[in-house]
């Protein structure tokens, strides 16, 4: 949930070295660092059962599934989906992926058009994703995108 916007540009290495500094988590969007906000319960339910269900789904799998911890990178820009999936992470960097195959956003009042837009526009660029779904949190309404 994009929270807070500052006004100076950054750099991709400034917002790298800086959110592992940050008590908060921040996402990077065309040189602008946006403060991220808590979430509900129901969003954190949806997201920690989702990831339950890959991490066991995918045992024995050369594939993990990442929380909203691991930032994922496309192009210049940084995001923190709310779950991804990697199989083949050869971009050998600890704190982000640049090779997800599903990313997963659990939608909210405040992050539905930056997920729907800007984020979707963004996800869809990564050659490696296959799936992205949009999960809404207070009524029952999925939707994926698959690329075939």
């Amino acid at each position: 949930m994009l929270a807070a916007h500052y006004s100076n540009r950054l750099t991709e290495n400034e917002y790298l070295a800086g959110e592992l500094l940050s008590d908060t988590k921040h996402e990077l969007i065309d040189g602008y660092v946006y403060a991220m906000a808590g979430t509900s319960k129901n969003h954190e339910r949806i997201a920690s059962n989702i990831n339950a269900e890959f991490n066991l789904h995918l045992k024995n799998s050369p594939c993990e599934p990442f929380s909203s911890d691991m930032k994922v990178k496309v192009s210049s820009n940084f995001f923190y989906p709310d779950v991804s999936v990697v199989c083949d992470d050869t971009d050998g960097d600890d704190y982000y992926t640049e090779s997800p195959i599903i990313i997963v956003e659990v939608l909210s009042k405040s992050t539905r058009r930056t997920d729907q837009t800007v984020k979707r526009q963004n996800y869809l660029q990564i050659p490696s994703l296959q799936e992205y779904l949009l999960i809404e949190q207070d009524i029952v309404d999925i939707e994926v995108l698959r690329r075939h």
